[in-house]
């Protein structure tokens, strides 16, 4: 039977999921220093015109990974929204997840992608934002928010407040995991994370 014009083929999603993930893993990988479409071809065992095809060019290739990891970070954005006890608690329980899925599941790679290929480009730039940086920084917010309507923390806009938390973590992160800090210039993680909650807490706590 001949495919209509435009269909797509039997096990077509389940062949693009499987080209993502192969594509997900070399584009993290140390040093991959914004690999080629042909590199990412021969990573994928696969031809340029078949990456096209189930991507369109090489930027749509990166914007479907920052979909990807939208996607699988669904559960970890609800934790992050939900406070964990009275504030004290909730911002240290927040900077250690945070410091986990950056350091042990591989965040700050990302990070660094989104900074390597979004700075500077009109639809990088904006999809990094929109589907990685922002809707971690919005669940903080309304974590934030929660604490502020208890009275536990100063009437500040949550954005500013998130942000003020986040960017010492995201920072300390790239130093240590994606530009070989940890060899360089080792943070303690644990003084590091104690030093962000309590600078936290003093600037904010009521």
């Amino acid at each position: 039977m001949v495919r209509a014009k435009g269909s797509r083929n039997t096990g077509y999603d389940e062949r693009r999921a499987e080209l993502l993930e192969c594509l997900r893993h070399r584009i993290r990988q140390p040093g991959a220093s914004n690999p080629t479409l042909r590199e990412l071809s021969i990573a994928c065992g696969c031809s340029v015109s078949t990456l096209k095809h189930y991507f369109g060019r090489r930027q749509d290739i990166v914007l479907a990974i920052f979909e990807d990891t939208h996607a699988r970070a669904r559960r970890h954005l609800e934790r992050v929204r939900e406070p964990t006890g009275p504030l004290d608690q909730s911002i240290r329980d927040a900077v250690h997840e945070a410091w986990m899925v950056l350091s042990d599941l591989g965040a700050a790679r990302t990070l660094g992608i989104g900074l390597s290929e979004g700075l500077g480009h009109a639809a990088l730039g904006p999809g990094y934002l929109n589907d990685v940086f922002d809707p971690y920084i919005r669940a903080l917010c309304d974590r934030l928010a929660t604490h502020i309507l208890r009275g536990e923390m100063r009437d500040v806009e949550p954005r500013m407040a998130a942000l003020a938390l986040a960017s010492p973590l995201l920072l300390a992160a790239l130093h240590q995991e994606h530009l070989d800090g940890a060899r360089v210039w080792p943070l303690d993680r644990e003084k590091m994370l104690d030093h962000t909650v309590e600078s936290f807490l003093r600037a904010y706590a009521l």
